[in-house]
């Protein structure tokens, strides 16, 4: 094989790899994506999506496990019914249409979604969510950070917009700097994009 051929198979390896877990006929892992417009869920194994309500029962159960696991998550929802709750969490926690399975091939659920859910959900305080990069755990405050340095804001209306000030957001910017192995605004962007921090 010549080395444009080579190259080429490992480019289309790297994006069959990006797929989401169970968009193709054969894979029986199952992925659940959340829809922001309806703020409902899916699921999606074998090629076929569901809606979250045609969940099965032991995957709905194990997501309620780790609802009652988290008692400020517990405190958000309890004004919505069992069954809203459960698809409420599994937005907030695993909505990612991502490689990585939310419950494998036996049915584990996995570990919670990069997922930011949307703007001010109170998720971001629950103990079972956790947005990371390269394996750091970001605060909600860096977060909040990183989608406005995201958006390529000079940093004096990103510091007036958050109520502090330039020496408090240098300061935060240095540990996300340090957090994302990065030195530019432009850096932390790319990568906020690439492990889906910013959507």
């Amino acid at each position: 094989m010549n080395d444009k051929s080579t190259n080429f198979v490992a480019k289309r390896q790297h994006i069959v790899h990006q797929l989401p877990a169970g968009l193709l006929k054969g894979d029986t892992r199952t992925e659940l994506f959340g829809c922001r417009d309806t703020n409902r869920v899916y699921a999606i194994s074998d090629g076929i999506t569901l809606p979250f309500s045609n969940l099965s029962n032991p995957m709905k159960a194990m997501i309620l496990e780790r609802l009652l696991d988290d008692p400020k998550a517990l405190e958000d929802l309890k004004g919505l019914s069992q069954e809203e709750a459960i698809e409420k969490y599994a937005f907030c926690v695993f909505g990612a249409a991502d490689s990585e399975a939310d419950f494998c091939r036996e049915g584990v659920l996995g570990s919670g979604d990069n997922f930011i859910c949307g703007n001010n959900c109170g998720c971001l305080s629950w103990e079972s969510k956790s947005i990371n990069v390269d394996g750091n755990r970001l605060t909600p405050r860096e977060i909040e950070i990183v989608q406005l340095m995201s958006t390529d804001m000079p940093d004096k209306h990103i510091s007036e917009s958050l109520g502090i000030s330039i020496s408090t957001l240098n300061t935060h910017k240095a540990h996300i700097f340090e957090k994302f192995s990065v030195y530019s605004k432009t850096g932390v962007a790319r990568k906020a994009i690439e492990q889906k921090i910013v959507q």
